[in-house]
């Protein structure tokens, strides 16, 4: 868990603040998992859970900031803290959220965490950033498969 928290700090203490010369990327992981939608979703839906699942957070607390809208402050191992908003939910099948405020250089990161029902059900996770710091990107990979991999080990229990 400190590993995270060590890459965020490091990454903050290069860049503040994301320049105008960004590069946009794209990061899709996936996993299945022997588990019914319910059960991944009863694991997954509440927008605030997700430091019960995954190992990189350590706290999530939700806002009601003014103007609106549902936002949680993820803190990670490490102390770092994201603000993200709720952009939109399918309620058993996907949120999408951005990032608010971070302390890494990104922008303009949305993100997504769906699943697909059937016989076995895929989770996904997606996003689309802009960053001018290509550690970012590995970052995110980095999240997202640590997320999705203790997601199915909880899950195969």
């Amino acid at each position: 868990m400190k590993f995270y928290g060590s890459i965020v700090l490091s990454a903050a203490l290069v860049a503040s603040v994301a320049a105008a010369d960004t590069t946009s990327y794209s990061v899709t992981r996936s996993v299945t998992v022997d588990a019914t939608a319910g059960e991944v979703w009863q694991v997954i839906g509440d927008f605030c859970d997700i430091d019960d699942w995954h190992p990189a957070f350590i706290g999530c607390a939700l806002k009601a900031p003014e103007g609106g809208g549902v936002h949680r402050v993820l803190t990670m191992d490490g102390g770092a803290e994201f603000l993200e908003k709720l952009v939109a939910s399918e309620p058993g099948l996907s949120h999408t959220y951005s990032i608010v405020e971070a302390p890494v250089p990104i922008t303009n990161y949305v993100s997504t965490l769906a699943i697909t029902p059937g016989d076995k059900v895929e989770v996904t996770w997606s996003s689309r950033f802009k960053t001018d710091d290509p550690e970012i990107e590995a970052l995110v990979i980095s999240v997202y498969e640590s997320g999705l991999a203790a997601l199915a080990e909880r899950l195969s229990d």
